[in-house]
């Protein structure tokens, strides 16, 4: 009898594409879904709902704890931890939705508005389900099943953002946005939990040992996570504090804008990363090639996607929110210049969690957070919601160079000019392509009347002279070998 072949691992080029799509198709719909949401409520209304999401994604944090990521990386735990890990899972996320619910006073207090609390016992939902997820989400990951999550995702976004629309047309408000949370969350356990429930055995299960496995690396994973948190939602505590709900509202639409290139190329590539290169844990030299490889990729496109929101970031809000949206085009050009920067540092964590150093990482993010942090409180002396903005930008950049210091330096024994010297090489020569178009929108005001052609015009344009000239620098042909190859 012959034995039945192996099954083929899919290719990491492969999952990356089934990723591009589906997250292409996500992207959109949430474009879409946003921009019928921003016409149905108000900056205000909007404003609440960041306050909220930025207590959640704490605890979402706290949900996690890390697991998700080491479920991928240690290749020993059986059945029997993934059942006791999962119901490790499911006692957290009861103790922290019971804990979500007793902040829901202090919460509206610390933001002096009533309406926060009955908004946060809603939360609480989200909260349960989300924590719940983390084992069978990290199962996905680690089987590559890459197809099933991407059409989860589409799935998931239609029907939660259908009934968002559905509520905030019926008058429901910043309730609506909740409920789509919710809606998401409840699918997407259940969803993920049909897929894996096969590898979940709960006969003999210990507990706190099978937890006890992977503590170690979760730790750290957690420890960066919870960091990496207030770096990136300070400014919205501090803006929705001192500056109001409405501020924050256009605040937090000008940071989501930018964070969709954001969320498009290294939020796919940091999703397939692990799974594949923490194969490479010992061999330092494959996994920094693998990093400049991205590095490069990144740099390039995130060079683009600033420049062209820069070149129209008036056309982009106008299409996406519509005119009572307007106070946000200065917040969002702002923004905009962080982009490439942005972009080039979203896949350390892939990259260490692969090297297995989540010590560095967590080192990294508390190195980055103090950056953050001292910047933003820097804007809050000027009472100027456009200064903190800036500061927030300039942050970003500065971060680039924690990143530098803890995976080419000390995860990998190379200079730190390896890393910077190739980005800012790119972002240069990037804005001397914009200059002359950047000069014409500008200075000599050349545009239609028509934010949609000017959005065309300028991309087309830009993108024709920037294909062209990193054609001629060998960028874009060496980057089109490189993945040929692999």
């Amino acid at each position: 009898m012959k034995k039945k072949a192996p099954q083929k691992s899919m290719s990491f080029l492969k999952a990356s594409a089934i990723q591009f799509l589906s997250k292409y198709i996500n992207v959109a719909l949430q474009l879409v879904l946003t921009a019928i949401l921003a016409r149905l409520l108000s900056p205000e209304q909007y404003g609440v709902m960041a306050g909220i999401t930025t207590f959640t994604g704490f605890f979402l944090l706290l949900g996690d704890m890390g697991f998700g990521p080491a479920i991928i990386q240690f290749k020993q735990l059986t059945n029997r931890d993934y059942g006791g890990i999962f119901v490790f899972s499911i006692i957290l996320g009861t103790v922290l939705s019971i804990a979500f619910a007793a902040l829901a006073h202090p919460i509206s207090w610390f933001f002096r508005d009533p309406s926060y609390t009955s908004l946060c016992y809603l939360t609480c939902i989200c909260v349960f389900f989300s924590a719940a997820n983390m084992v069978p989400n990290g199962l996905l990951l680690k089987d590559k099943k890459f197809l099933t999550i991407g059409l989860r995702l589409i799935v998931t976004t239609v029907i939660g953002g259908a009934a968002a629309i559905y509520l905030a047309y019926r008058g429901f408000g910043t309730a609506a946005l909740v409920w789509n949370l919710n809606i998401t969350a409840i699918l997407v356990f259940f969803w993920n939990l049909l897929s894996i429930r096969k590898q979940l055995s709960f006969r003999n299960i210990q507990v706190l040992k099978s937890v006890h496995t992977v503590l170690s690396y979760s730790l750290y994973q957690a420890g960066f996570s919870i960091i990496n948190y207030f770096s990136r939602n300070t400014d919205h505590l501090i803006i929705g504090r001192f500056f109001g709900p409405a501020p924050l509202g256009l605040y937090d639409k000008a940071y989501k804008l930018t964070s969709y290139p954001i969320q498009f190329i290294p939020g796919i590539l940091g999703t397939v990363l692990q799974p594949y290169l923490s194969a490479y844990q010992n061999n330092k030299e494959k996994l920094f090639y693998y990093q400049m490889l991205l590095t490069r990729f990144l740099a390039i496109a995130g060079s683009f996607f600033m420049f062209v929101c820069l070149l129209c970031g008036g056309d982009i809000v106008t299409i996406m929110y519509g005119s009572q949206w307007k106070g946000c085009i200065p917040l969002f050009l702002i923004l905009s210049a962080s982009i490439a920067f942005q972009m080039v540092m979203n896949v350390t964590g892939g990259i260490l969690q692969s090297a297995g150093r989540t010590d560095l990482l967590f080192r990294q993010g508390l190195f980055a957070t103090i950056i953050m942090l001292t910047l933003v409180f820097l804007g809050v002396f000027s009472k100027n919601l456009y200064v903190l903005t800036a500061c927030v930008s300039i942050a970003f950049f500065f971060q680039m160079f924690t990143v530098a210091y803890y995976t080419a330096v000390k995860a990998f024994n190379h200079k730190m000019k390896d890393f910077i010297f190739p980005v800012i090489r790119i972002v240069i020569t990037s804005l001397l392509i914009a200059i002359p178009q950047l000069f014409t929108r500008y200075v000599l005001h050349w545009y239609f009347n028509n934010s949609l052609l000017n959005v065309i015009s300028y991309t087309l344009v830009y993108l024709i002279v920037f294909s062209t000239v990193f054609l001629c620098t060998g960028d874009l042909r060496e980057l089109t070998r490189i993945i040929k190859k692999h």
